[in-house]
């Protein structure tokens, strides 16, 4: 029993650091820019 809930535990934990992983290589390469129109309402408020 300690096994598959350790084996599940693991599997979950590789899967945020994968997801990590992925969305800032994405970020890196891509260096999605932010639109003037959001960079402005967030300004004013």
């Amino acid at each position: 029993m300690k096994k598959k809930f350790y084996k599940v535990v693991a599997a979950a934990l590789i899967g945020v650091s994968s997801l990590f992983v992925l969305m800032g290589s994405y970020v890196f390469i891509h260096k999605p820019e932010i639109p003037e129109e959001l960079r402005g309402s967030e300004q004013e408020g």
